[in-house]
């Protein structure tokens, strides 16, 4: 008994476990590692551009003067090299083309896009640009991963887990989070909960993790020293505010955004000078408002620990940070929409930072209760103004923990999360990231949906209403019952109803095609049936069907496999998908009519 329990196992682990499990969860943890240097050398790069631009200072610093208007048009004219001659995939934000790459091309990336990506998207940065490095690093991590699955030769759907992996190590790495980078992936990439995929992204994710705090340190990204927390219940109130305000901020952003692309893309210049163009207005602007140029963090860190430089006068702090929001979506458009490479990630969140403390700010103003300080609520609206350009909600709230490692201020967060992500999908169709692809005509749907035929049974879709023939029966006859039924294919039962295989129209058709018309039901047809039981998912047949190229299955009785309890077809499974369907347009289009 032993043994052969031992026997089985040994044969699972070889078959299953080593060919699927096994493979892809090492894979993982290698790209997870290797995610991880590139998110530090990536880091490092941009660090390093800085410094060179801005002679070892920060746009912050502004000790260029005047000058500063030239340095991001100079780091322009080296991207526009990269994105004109060398790879224009480069070119944007990275995650609506890791997106596209997954639709479109399968998962399959250029080899070379990881090192021109980091180039160009340093350059940007370090020079000045208005933009995050997430986007980037999303980009190169994928990137990456997918180069080392090709290599491999993986299937097309192991490569899409494999370049989910890369970004969610990436992200990981980059921000010390490792559940939101999972989450990051699943959401707005795999758009699949299966354990097959799932697994694989944590392992990445921890490896990638692991790494990341050996040579960056177990820090938040952003170390906030105030203590927040909901004050008073009541205090929701303004939490809903706070959302709705993030969703309308997160719209007016997207539109924004893809207006000036719009107005880049119509300019007739070669593309290697439009990032000039943008990158000399955001120097321009940046004269005024160094704030916004670069990543930004410095100044959400400050603003969230309430030690950002604001006027004293609540009113003039309101106006100031109101300005600094519409000066950073003018500027981070500018800088993407022309060409440079960046990300959207760091600008969302530095908007709602700035928007969330000028409601805080206005809160403090007008409660009539004790509220929580501005730096509360700025931390809620970088949450909540992402949620409403990603619709990435469950990131949106897991990613703010990990980079604040503030959990008091959840509930909060997750209310107005929720709020802005239901105004920004009654405003807009499409996120910040599928717009891109909308306008090149690849509709990407981004919600996780219950799939109908995993939800479906068997027993829903099949006939019990079957015809059978005997195994004796002249084939001849077969045709006659075709064309008096319209079915094709007949269970094959024995004298005493058993089932002993069936025979379809393609087993006649190919009995004439070889002269032998005159022969029994027994002699051409399938023996070894594949069955279903009723109990069984739709999913489930239709994998059977479609594998091995079949029409039609018995439906037998897992207790008697031998006992035939109904038949199904592939037209009774589409049947059953279009009527769900059928319903679902129905309850959307009532819901439409009660809301007008």
């Amino acid at each position: 008994m032993f043994g052969e329990f031992q026997k089985t196992l040994r044969g699972y682990i070889r078959s299953e476990f080593m060919r699927d499990y096994g493979k892809l969860n090492v894979l993982a943890a290698i790209i997870g590692v290797f995610g991880a240097f590139i998110a530090i050398a990536f880091r490092w790069m941009i660090d390093a551009v800085q410094e060179v631009f801005f002679i070892g200072g920060s746009p912050m610093d502004n000790s260029l003067g005047v000058w500063i208007i030239v340095v991001p048009a100079i780091g322009a004219v080296f991207v526009g090299v990269i994105i004109y001659w060398l790879a224009p995939e480069v070119k944007g934000a990275g995650v609506a083309d890791v997106m596209r790459g997954l639709v479109a091309n399968r998962g399959r990336f250029r080899a070379r896009v990881p090192a021109l990506k980091a180039l160009a998207s340093a350059v940007t940065l370090g020079s000045g640009g208005s933009g995050g490095r997430e986007g980037p690093i999303v980009q190169i991590g994928a990137s990456f991963a997918s180069a080392i699955g090709q290599k491999l030769k993986l299937t097309s759907a192991e490569l899409r887990i494999m370049v989910a992996c890369g970004a969610a190590g990436a992200i990981a790495a980059t921000f010390n989070t490792p559940i939101a980078g999972a989450v990051f992936a699943l959401e707005l990439l795999l758009l699949e909960f299966k354990t097959r995929s799932f697994i694989p992204l944590i392992v990445s994710t921890v490896f990638a993790t692991l790494v990341s705090r050996h040579y960056l340190g177990d820090n938040p990204t952003f170390a906030i020293i105030a203590e927040y927390r909901l004050e008073n219940p009541y205090e929701l109130v303004f939490y809903l505010g706070l959302g709705l305000l993030a969703g309308l901020a997160g719209v007016l952003f997207i539109k924004v955004f893809y207006r000036l692309e719009d107005a880049f893309d119509a300019i007739s210049l070669p593309m290697y000078a439009k990032p000039v163009i943008g990158a000399s207005l955001v120097g321009a602007v940046g004269l005024f408002y160094p704030q916004v140029m670069g990543v930004g963090y410095d100044s959400v860190a400050n603003v969230l620990n309430g030690t950002m430089e604001i006027p004293s006068a609540p009113v003039m702090a309101i106006l100031f940070l109101g300005l600094l929001v519409i000066v950073k979506m003018v500027a981070t458009s500018l800088t993407l929409g022309s060409g440079g490479s960046a990300g959207l990630f760091g600008p969302s969140l530095f908007l709602g930072a700035m928007l969330g403390a000028a409601f805080g700010i206005f809160v403090n103003l007008v409660s009539p209760f004790e509220s929580a300080d501005y730096g509360a609520y700025a931390m809620v609206g970088m949450a909540a103004l992402f949620a409403a350009t990603s619709r990435a909600t469950l990131t949106a709230i897991l990613i703010l923990f990990e980079m604040t490692s503030v959990y008091e201020i959840i509930l909060p967060l997750m209310f107005a999360c929720v709020v802005s992500d239901a105004v920004s999908s009654l405003l807009s169709k499409e996120t910040i990231y599928t717009a891109k692809l909308a306008k090149q005509g690849i509709r990407y749907v981004q919600d996780l949906s219950v799939n109908v035929l995993e939800s479906g049974r068997v027993r829903e879709a099949m006939t019990v209403d079957y015809v059978a023939v005997k195994d004796d029966t002249p084939l001849r006859k077969v045709v006659d019952m075709h064309l008096y039924t319209g079915r094709k294919g007949f269970p094959v039962i024995s004298s005493d109803g058993r089932l002993r295989g069936i025979v379809t129209l393609s087993d006649v058709r190919k009995a004439f095609e070889s002269d032998r018309r005159d022969v029994l039901v027994r002699d051409v047809m399938t023996k070894r049936v594949v069955t279903v039981y009723p109990d069984e998912t739709l999913q489930t047949a239709l994998e059977k069907m479609v594998l091995r190229k079949l029409g039609h299955l018995p439906v037998v009785d897992p207790n008697k496999p031998n006992k035939l309890v109904g038949m199904l077809d592939r037209e009774a499974i589409l049947d059953r998908y279009r009527n769900v369907l059928v319903e679902e347009v129905s309850e959307k289009s009532l819901q439409g009519r009660l809301m007008e």
